[in-house]
């Protein structure tokens, strides 16, 4: 019975002692911070909302289609030049109810087949640079190097060569050697040979190659 008694005082005195500890300490913290549980729950509450709302912007986001409201806005960048120009223009009908992946993909359709005036301007490439139900913005890129209109030709290195109008760019060398050429068009060619347009430049080399 004695060891008994030890032994319950040397586990229960001690087991007794750390429960009034810890609910001392308990006590002494909702005495000094009366809210704090209260102010966790409403810090949880708030990270729940905020979770909700990014999740809702997320949802909202995905949804967004254009519409007759929206902003059509032509981004063209010219690599021969490096010049950028940007340009609000009227929007195409028929983008009209087209979310983000509909809108890209009636771009590629577009690149594969531009218009005309596209053509005309040396269009290389789209792609769509922004896109919400506010503005749309897309990017064309050209390289518009014009073609020469006006040649002449000329004896180098006993070869017939193709000059642009100012007489200083080559535009071409031809193969054809100044030897096979008659006399008279061979003194023409030493004080460079006018050639009007391109057309007839090719057919003189036509005429003339082997």
């Amino acid at each position: 019975m004695r060891l008994w008694k030890k032994i319950s005082i040397y586990f229960i005195y001690p087991a007794c002692m750390l429960a009034l500890g810890l609910f001392a300490g308990l006590s002494v913290q909702e005495f000094f911070y009366p809210n704090r549980q209260y102010i966790r729950q409403e810090e949880s509450e708030e990270s729940r909302e905020t979770e909700e709302k990014k999740t809702l912007q997320a949802a909202g986001g995905q949804e967004q289609v254009i519409t007759a409201d929206t902003r059509y806005v032509v981004e063209r960048f010219d690599l021969t030049d490096s010049i950028r120009t940007e340009e609000e223009e009227p929007l195409p009908e028929q983008y009209i109810g087209m979310n983000r992946e509909q809108f890209v993909e009636a771009c590629e359709v577009y690149e594969a087949s531009p218009s005309l005036e596209d053509q005309n301007r040396g269009f290389l490439s789209m792609y769509v640079e922004r896109f919400s139900a506010e503005e749309v913005v897309i990017r064309k890129n050209y390289e518009s190097s014009t073609k020469p209109e006006e040649f002449y030709l000329a004896v180098e290195n006993n070869y017939v060569v193709v000059y642009e109008a100012d007489k200083k760019t080559r535009f071409m060398s031809t193969g054809i050697p100044v030897q096979s050429l008659s006399d008279e068009l061979a003194e023409e060619l030493l004080n460079f040979k006018y050639v009007g347009s391109e057309a007839e430049l090719y057919d003189f080399l036509e005429s003339y190659s082997s």
